[in-house]
Parts: structure tokens; C-alpha cells; sequence
């Protein structure tokens, strides 16, 4: 009995000599370098760091900012970031020029209610331009020359009835330059995102066209991405950001507000207009049926030269 006791306290002692080393090696946690732009779109991602889920998943989650899409790409082609974001125009441009690239994941989808729509365009109170239909000859204003903005309005006229393009002209402007420019009459609308489009607002413009629900209602309007080289090599790391991005989308689903106050504090957009402003919905569908769809409208409307295969550009763990 005595040489047994002994021998339990022995295997004990050892258990225990192990236990720190055994703690440090579950604590390890694997790098990976994300890119996100500053949109309220973010707000899963940087809850998804904020709240533990990467880790949970085993991953040390760096969010870096970048300025554009367009220059966000670049950076996971390089390696500077192994997961970027980009919308969903921007990437099916990069897919189109043959750029070794996939998509991961779903970032935002549209609302199925106008009324509940961030991305929308504007007008002056006083402007000639009294009905959605009318944008077809305008002059619009948008930060996002030949891409998303073009994409989401001719599709959103065309849902009106809207078939010819040929007067429609496209000026590029952001900041508080797009509200006084429309308010001078420089141009006649302008194409917001969100919180740009809740100070649209507060500058005095009204909103006239709701166009991500006007153009595909649901349709996914971002994707996670990453270069075919990483995702060659780093396929566990891609299901564990996966399922990170997951929780992350269906707790801000639930938390909307924990997701506005997520952006604010990472990117010091003012409170008042986030909390004005409405959000997209958050899937973990990639919803690639409509994608499909996207991809033959950029076609049509020259953004892309070929519609891909939507199943070949798609991460598949």
C-alpha cells in the first residue's frame, strides 16, 4: 500500500512538472497578418480579434488598415498580409487580369429593405432630380471610379425599368467635398458608403436611391481573400480563420451595437454618425449563385472582360 501511495505521488510530481510546459505549448498561437479597409464593414473582423475568437481558434490575429481594396490586393500577392478584403467588384477585376488569388470568405451582404440600406446615393433638397430613375443621365460622385458604385446603380436602374446607360457620367470625390459638391450643383449626386452617407445627411442631402437593396437584395458585396501561394501552404490556418469569422458574423448580427462601437474605436469615425448610420447583414454564406450573377453584370457593363467559374475561385478547405 505504502510503495503504491509512493508511486501515485511520484506520477503526480511529474504531472506537475510537466503542466507548465504543456500551458506554454497550448498557448502558442499561429501569426497571421490581415488587411481590412476602414468601413463599418469591418466591425466583424475586429470583434472576432477583440473578443477572443481567433484565439479560441488557436490564431494571433494582426489587423492592419489599408486604404482601398485596390491597394490591399497588391499586399497579399506580396505576402505583406496573408488575408486581405476587398469588394466583390474589386475582386472579380483581379481574378479577371488572372491574378493568382480566392476568395475565403463572405464579409457583407445586402439588406432586403430599402429603408434599412447603408449604401445609398444622394441629392441636393433642391436638386432637378426628383425620382431614382433620372440618375440614368446624371453626373454621380463617387470614391470608387469603374467599380462597386458603377456596379450597384445600373443594376439597381435596371431593377427600375432602366436600360440606357449612355448619359450616365461617374466623378470621383470623397470627404466633405462630396456634400459641397453636390451642393453647388459640381455634380448631381453622389454614391455613399456608410458613415460617409449618415453625414451626407447631416450636410443637408437627401437619399434618393437605395442601392445595394436595389440592386441584388443579399447578394455578398465583400470577400476575405488570399493569394493561392498561402492557401497552397496554409490551409489549417484558413479553417481557423473561417471558423473565427463565423461567430464573429453571427455575434454582430446579435451585438450591432458592439460592432459600431468596435469601428469607432479602431477607426475614430464619430459616434453620432455611426450610430445614425444603418449596416449591412453578415452571412457566412458565400452566396456564390449570386455571385454568379455579379460576375455576368460586370461583364455586361464592361468592368470585366470574361464572367470566371465561381466554384474555381473559391477556397475550398
Amino acid at each position: 500500500m505504502i510503495k503504491n501511495l509512493k508511486q501515485g505521488l511520484l506520477g503526480l510530481l511529474a504531472a506537475s512538472a510537466l503542466a507548465p510546459a504543456l500551458s506554454v505549448q497550448a498557448q502558442t498561437l499561429i501569426p497571421v497578418k490581415i488587411a481590412i479597409i476602414p468601413t463599418l464593414e469591418a466591425a466583424p473582423l475586429l470583434l472576432a480579434r477583440d473578443k477572443g475568437f481567433f484565439k479560441e481558434q488557436g490564431l494571433d490575429a494582426t489587423v492592419e488598415t489599408g486604404s482601398s481594396g485596390a491597394t490591399i490586393l497588391p499586399g497579399v500577392l506580396s505576402g505583406q498580409y496573408d488575408i486581405g478584403y476587398a469588394n466583390v467588384v474589386s475582386d472579380l477585376q483581379a481574378l479577371d487580369k488572372k491574378l493568382p488569388l480566392l476568395l475565403i470568405h463572405a464579409t457583407y451582404s445586402h439588406p432586403t429593405q430599402s429603408s434599412k440600406d447603408p449604401y445609398r446615393i444622394y441629392v441636393a433638397p433642391d436638386s432637378k432630380i426628383k425620382e431614382a430613375r433620372q440618375l440614368a443621365t446624371a453626373n454621380i460622385g463617387t470614391p470608387y471610379i469603374n467599380n462597386i458604385s458603377e456596379w450597384t446603380t445600373k443594376k439597381a436602374l435596371e431593377n427600375l425599368g432602366v436600360s440606357d446607360f449612355s448619359k450616365l457620367t461617374w466623378t470621383k470625390v470623397s470627404g466633405e467635398d462630396a456634400y459641397s459638391t453636390v451642393k453647388s450643383g459640381a455634380i448631381d449626386a453622389v454614391w455613399l458608403a456608410q458613415p460617409a452617407g449618415a453625414a451626407a445627411v447631416k450636410a443637408g442631402l437627401k437619399p434618393i436611391l437605395s442601392v445595394n437593396s436595389g440592386s441584388m437584395p443579399g447578394a455578398v458585396g465583400g470577400y476575405f481573400i488570399t493569394s493561392k501561394k498561402y492557401a497552397a501552404s496554409h490551409a489549417d490556418v484558413l479553417k481557423r480563420f473561417n471558423a473565427a469569422i463565423d461567430k464573429a458574423n453571427e455575434y454582430t448580427t446579435a451585438h450591432p451595437n458592439e460592432g459600431r462601437d468596435a469601428v469607432i474605436a479602431n477607426f475614430h469615425f464619430n459616434k453620432e454618425l455611426v450610430y445614425a448610420a444603418d449596416l449591412n447583414d453578415f452571412p457566412n454564406n458565400p452566396g456564390l449563385d449570386k455571385l454568379k450573377i455579379i460576375a455576368a453584370d460586370l461583364q455586361r457593363y464592361g468592368l470585366i472582360k470574361q464572367a470566371p467559374d465561381v466554384n474555381s475561385i473559391f477556397w475550398k478547405p
